[in-house]
């Protein structure tokens, strides 16, 4: 039954009604009577029916009646606590980022200047700082001191032989004047004939007997303090050998190794100790031979460690090696270091060395947010207190110093003065509002 049906049923209905009554009541009185549940079931669905065929009918109107929903404001996000910090203005430096291994400025190889002795004593170990003059080691002198002792008792012979020539040289000078004065009162006789020819020739064979024995001693003196002089130099000697078994330092430093035992054995030219002159490392930076002349002597270095983070110096390019290595077309640039308790002989260490400076901006490096794309950007705080995203190109990275955080050079993007993000970039977005923290 269609719509059109419903609504003309009730009109039939009545116009039909007075003329169709005695046959309704001839039919119900023929018919039996309906059960009255049924008739409950039948009216229940009829008006189920109704039902959803007025809904029908008047949804249409309720949906082009019905209001549209409000949309319910986004209220914005609380401002966020954020550390800021202005863009500098800073004395950027180019750099050439090189490694090197730290070694002594002066090796010192400190050998004992006698041979054959047995060490006693070591008197120092690695690490240790010594002075000039200071006594490094001492070797056994029981050997020498014997011979020292020795040369000693020689000596003192030598000295009694010179007393014994000295006093047989007197002798033969008085028998030389004795001789003289005999000669002479025989010329005196034999002038008035007292004696002969024969008499006055003696004499004169005798004076020149005893002249020749003057000589003698004389050369006999000189010969044993030749001995004496020997003797003394011996002795000398085994007491410069005796002050060698003292091993001293030449020069202040630091020790770099020590290389003998007590109980070894001493030789001339094999160190017992390495002394570091002074105390003085320098690193050995091998720098490519493309890049070797953009490194001149007295550039200022920084020179950090990549695995202790306290270590933190300035150095300066001392040389550059005139030679370049074949198999690795790299040359050594030698850099002083100052001293420092963190330094140690053989350490690896990274250096930045300066090959040119200008003025640049500068912002940390915490400021930066890395991109998909590879690039880098910050975060502009505006007057409004709310945040911008902005590109930045980079230039250099500045050495890190001691108790501030790492700089970088920005080339583009930013003015001087404006004022950048440095903590929590990573939960900002574009026009969010933050507060500086205090």
């Amino acid at each position: 039954m269609t719509l059109q049906d419903l609504h003309s049923a009730p009109h039939l209905e009545l116009s039909d009604a007075p003329a169709t009554a005695d046959k309704t009541a001839l039919t119900e009185a023929q018919e039996p009577q309906p059960k009255p549940w049924r008739a409950a079931c039948l009216g229940l669905g009829l008006g189920v029916l109704l039902t959803l065929l007025g809904s029908h009918l008047m949804a249409p109107k309720q949906r082009a009646t019905s209001p549209a929903p409000t949309a319910t404001p986004i209220s914005s996000a609380a401002s966020q606590p954020v550390a800021v910090t202005a863009v500098q203005s800073e004395t950027v430096a180019d750099t050439l980022t090189v490694n090197g291994t730290v070694t002594a400025m002066d090796l010192l190889s400190i050998a004992p200047q006698v041979s054959g002795l047995q060490i006693r004593q070591v008197l120092v170990r690695e690490g240790q700082n010594v002075v000039s003059g200071q006594v490094l080691a001492r070797l056994d002198d029981t050997t020498l001191q014997a011979d020292s002792r020795q040369a000693q008792a020689q000596l003192s012979v030598a000295q009694a032989q010179v007393t014994q020539r000295q006093a047989a040289l007197a002798q033969a000078r008085a028998n030389l004047a004795e001789a003289q004065q005999n000669l002479e009162r025989s010329q005196a006789l034999a002038s008035r004939g007292a004696i002969s020819q024969q008499e006055l020739t003696r004499q004169r064979t005798q004076l020149l007997t005893v002249q020749q024995s003057v000589g003698l001693a004389i050369a006999d003196v000189a010969s044993a303090q030749a001995g004496v002089r020997s003797q003394r130099a011996a002795l000398d000697r085994l007491q410069t050998q005796i002050s060698q078994t003292e091993v001293r330092a030449p020069v202040a430093g630091r020790v770099a190794e020590r290389r003998a035992s007590v109980g070894d054995i001493s030789a001339a030219g094999t160190a017992i100790v390495t002394l570091i002159q002074n105390n003085q490392l320098k690193l050995a930076a091998e720098v490519p031979q493309a890049q070797i002349t953009q490194v001149t002597p007295g550039a200022m270095v920084a020179i950090q460690s990549t695995t202790d983070s306290r270590l933190q110096l300035q150095g300066v390019v001392q040389s550059i090696d005139p030679l370049i290595k074949a198999t690795t077309r790299t040359a050594i640039v030698n850099i002083s270091l100052p001293a420092s308790p963190l330094l140690k002989s053989g350490m690896f260490l990274r250096a930045d060395i300066t090959l040119a400076s200008r003025r640049g901006l500068t912002i940390p490096a915490t400021a930066l947010q890395p991109r998909p794309d590879g690039s880098s950007q910050v975060f502009v705080v505006n007057t409004n207190n709310q945040v911008s995203a902005r590109q930045v190109t980079l230039g250099s990275r500045l050495s890190v110093r001691a108790g501030q955080p790492a700089q970088v050079e920005v080339v583009k993007g930013l003015a001087l003065g404006e004022r950048v993000v440095t903590s929590g970039v990573g939960f900002l977005q574009d026009g969010d509002s933050v507060t500086q923290a205090p």
